[in-house]
């Protein structure tokens, strides 16, 4: 698609805009290009890779809401995976639009019950009090690696019925690297993700079958709903995948970057030991803050006017939640940390038809392991820089070095 591509006489033209979202300086930080990107105004059209983009929260927000407008068919990166040669098969919950979406998130939401969340709740609280007691014993630690990464990868796996190994860690954070690598471009980044992830995938394909499932876990009644009739049976295997890819590190990356800012004003870590209720308003803020998943895209499923500029039909836009989540529109201070901050409204996990599922085992999660460590940690604290662990779609940190005082 060439630069003409974006004009239309109907409306505006969006402007063209030499920005790479994926470049590696930009994912350090990415703060100037999110100004540069809102400062063009609604949308525009990024040469470099031939698709629309969106940076603007009063924007955005709508966009998502509208499915039939904006629909994930087209594939939630930027690779049209309606085409016949698609790289990737397509997510069954990410991917498709209702009725197919509606059928098979209201399955999941069914199997995802409030005594499935209660048992879920104890065991968790079990994990995060004795991973909380073994890094207060160490007195320093890394925020990523010893606790946010080792607290998911052993919860989150074994409640959906995955069975322990020694390279399970390692194997499901690569595949995640790679579900989020593969929502970008396909550049030196994601080829050598995905030369590594060669090397595991007969555990991948194996780990996604029902005989792999151990009973009671949330993929046994995922293949359970499939001989209900409730979702289609060659879906529930890619079901699983979708969890398994996604359900580890954008977790880990909420819960260190929570941590991480915590870290820097003790201030805000003595709120949350005054009222560890706060807990769930500092995750959020971390989530708005560093917005895991930084952006989703969306295929026009007509001839669009988004605040006068005009998209056309079957156009792909690259929709950047991590810029609206710091829109000085619609945030005061947008830049700043603050835990008693009112974060609804923040796109970190989507919104309309398509806002994450997983989000309530995600906040669990979060929620359980933070106020583990506020319950026994008086001060929090930097002791070195925190490392980034680049990759095209996924923010996170590599390493976090702290250190505690117990009280």
């Amino acid at each position: 698609m060439s630069d003409l591509a974006s004009m239309d006489a109907a409306g505006r033209t969006a402007p063209v805009l030499d920005l790479d979202p994926f470049a590696d300086a930009v994912l350090e930080s990415p703060f100037e290009m999110h100004a540069a990107l809102r400062a063009a105004g609604p949308v525009g059209w990024l040469s470099k890779y031939g698709v629309y983009v969106m940076g603007r929260h009063k924007d955005i927000l709508p966009a998502l809401k509208d499915w039939e407008t904006f629909s994930s068919t087209g594939g939630s990166g930027l690779a049209d995976i309606r085409k016949p040669d698609a790289w990737r098969p397509g997510s069954p919950i990410v991917e498709v639009d209702p009725p197919q979406h509606t059928k098979v998130r209201t399955a999941l939401q069914r199997i995802l019950s409030p005594a499935v969340i209660r048992q879920w709740r104890q065991d968790f609280e079990i994990e995060a009090e004795r991973l909380a007691d073994e890094v207060v014993a160490k007195g320093s630690f890394c925020g990523v690696t010893d606790f946010a990464e080792t607290f998911v990868s052993t919860t989150f796996p074994t409640a959906l019925g995955l069975a322990d190994s020694p390279q399970r860690r390692d194997n499901l954070f690569l595949l995640g690297a790679l579900n989020f690598d593969g929502q970008g471009p396909r550049n030196a980044r994601y080829e050598a993700t995905q030369r590594k992830a060669d090397e595991i995938w007969d555990w991948y394909l194996d780990s996604m079958k029902r005989e792999a499932m151990l009973p009671g876990g949330f993929g046994e009644k995922i293949f359970q709903a499939a001989d209900a009739g409730e979702i289609d049976p060659e879906i529930a295997p890619l079901l699983v995948r979708s969890f398994l890819r996604g359900g580890l590190d954008t977790t880990s990356s909420m819960i260190s970057a929570a941590l991480w800012y915590l870290a820097q004003d003790p201030a805000q870590w003595q709120l949350l030991r005054d009222d560890p209720t706060r807990v769930r308003g500092a995750l959020d803020e971390a989530m708005r803050l560093e917005t895991p998943i930084q952006n989703v895209c969306r295929q026009t499923m007509r001839g669009v006017e988004i605040d006068g500029t005009t998209v056309p039909f079957d156009s792909k836009i690259l929709i950047i939640l991590a810029s609206a989540n710091r829109d000085p529109e619609r945030w005061e201070n947008p830049d700043r940390f603050d835990v008693m901050r009112q974060t609804m409204g923040h796109l970190a996990l989507g919104n309309g038809v398509h806002m994450c599922i997983g989000q309530m085992i995600a906040r669990l999660e979060g929620e359980v392991l933070l106020k583990a460590l506020v319950s026994r940690v008086s001060a929090l604290k930097l002791t070195g820089e925190p490392t980034r662990a680049l990759n095209n779609n996924l923010r996170s940190l590599a390493t976090l070095p702290l250190s505690i005082t117990a009280g």
